[in-house]
């Protein structure tokens, strides 16, 4: 029971295989969620050699982590099966290039991630939420909604906006669904492995992905050229400012098609893995009540029934906990992409032979038994700056880690206490009874058939 009274149910997760699936199985189980396939003993081993001889391993050791990801990077770059599909969609930028090319690509995308420019998109965020409420309270008390479809919408509202500027209704509508069909597409699966049919399915699938973005391109490369031709008088939004950019070394600016690449880039990381945490993080509200009164509290006390504002974060700090355990326990990317030794190495004790595949999934990661007391709990407090402190850096990954770490991790913080504030100030969610919740882990994790969810407007 809570401490509100309501009976607490289990929440939605799914049950790892004891021992490693047979190829058959693997296959059948990856088609709706490849983390359902890692067998228990990967969330009890801190190391877990997923094939015998060192050629697979599933890293949650935190050291061993940041071997991988941060003190050899190098030597572990993104496996090459993971690739073609990115590529095909987002073409060459921060999510698929490596070396001197990324590190460019990188400082040019700093400026509009910086605080001022954070500061500057929050007005923008809040009043959207704000709007997109006033849509709930047309429809009336205890209606009805998908909060995975409705966050969805609204964070593609927000990203569009702060992207786009007065282009963003025209532009968010297109490329919410572009990535609704191309998503389908991305996935590696474990029949890409197969010798003759794998090469095969892999170029239909590219043509495929390539054809869905083609409607959405040749907009992007339009907007684009209006921005270049604009010159000094182009939008205070994303695109705006990637236009102007220019490389403080070098002095170059990124090429139409690189422009294109990042945005579409962007736009994703900034509207589908919000949309997961929001999603979640509204669940879970509505399965732990106790918790959700101490968020009201909070947002009661501090904000006195006006909107939040960017000043208002710092004085929020059980709002922003709430968001970092609703990401531990629901990452919103929940396996980070295969990487493969390029020569012999040892993380943690281990040999790890050349040409090796390492793993580092933060579902795993954040759920393992050796890191997290209870770790399939929601409990927010374990993110208070008190019990942070004896952390280590490398257990918890919600936005990756080491250089490679999500530029706009800051930004999509921001966003996602903005609107958790705001909402959460109007409305107390509850579950619709009755449902089987089921998670799909593509590349991004998803209820798979959604979360009904009725409204209930709050009065402070």
């Amino acid at each position: 029971m809570s401490d509100t009274g309501a009976l607490e149910s289990p929440l939605a997760s799914f049950t790892p295989p004891e021992k490693p699936l047979s190829l058959l199985e693997m296959i059948k189980v990856a088609r709706e969620n490849g983390m359902a396939t890692i067998p228990r003993p990967a969330y009890e081993e801190l190391i877990y050699e997923a094939a015998k001889g060192g050629r697979m391993f599933v890293i949650s050791d935190p050291a061993g982590v940041k071997r991988v990801l941060l003190d050899n990077v190098a030597n572990y770059p993104k496996a090459p099966q993971d690739t073609p599909f990115l590529s095909a969609a987002f073409g060459d930028g921060l999510l698929t290039l490596d070396g001197e090319k990324w590190r460019a690509h990188r400082r040019l995308m700093s400026p509009p991630f910086d605080h001022r420019s954070i500061v500057s998109y929050a007005p923008g965020m809040v009043e959207a939420t704000t709007r997109f409420l006033d849509d709930w309270d047309a429809r009336g008390a205890n209606a009805e909604i998908d909060i995975a479809e409705a966050m969805t919408a609204l964070t593609l509202k927000i990203i569009s906006r702060a992207m786009f500027s007065t282009d963003s209704e025209e532009v968010g509508d297109l490329i919410g669904s572009t990535f609704e069909r191309g998503l389908a597409e991305m996935e590696f699966g474990l029949l890409d492995l197969l010798p003759v049919i794998g090469p095969i399915r892999i170029r239909g699938r590219i043509a495929k992905i390539r054809k869905v973005f083609s409607e959405l391109d040749a907009t992007m490369y339009r907007l684009i050229d209006e921005r270049v031709k604009a010159g000094n008088a182009v939008a205070n939004d994303l695109l705006g400012r990637l236009v102007a950019a220019r490389d403080a070394d070098t002095g170059v600016a990124l090429t139409n098609q690189e422009v294109r690449d990042e945005m579409v880039i962007i736009f994703f990381a900034g509207h589908e893995t919000t949309a997961v945490a929001m999603t979640f993080a509204f669940y879970l509200l509505a399965q732990r009540q106790a918790e959700e009164a101490k968020l009201h509290e909070e947002l009661d006390r501090v904000l006195a029934g006006r909107t939040p504002a960017y000043e208002d974060l710092e004085k929020l700090p059980f709002t922003r906990m709430v968001i970092e355990e609703t990401m531990r326990l629901y990452p919103p990317a929940p396996g980070l992409s295969g990487r493969q030794a390029v020569a012999d190495d040892e993380i943690c004790g281990r040999k790890v032979k050349k040409g090796a595949q390492v793993f580092v999934a933060p579902w795993i990661l954040h759920r393992h038994q050796k890191l997290w007391e209870n770790p399939d709990a929601f409990d927010p407090e374990r993110f208070s700056a008190e019990r942070s402190k004896s952390r280590p850096r490398f257990a918890y990954l919600p936005f990756g880690g080491g250089p490679r770490v999500c530029i706009g991790a800051s930004l999509a913080m921001t966003e996602a206490c903005l609107i958790l504030a705001t909402v959460a100030q109007r409305y107390s969610l509850r579950l619709v009874p009755g449902q089987d919740i089921k998670l799909r882990a593509r590349i991004t994790l998803r209820p798979r058939d959604g979360i009904r969810m009725t409204l209930k407007r709050r009065t402070s």
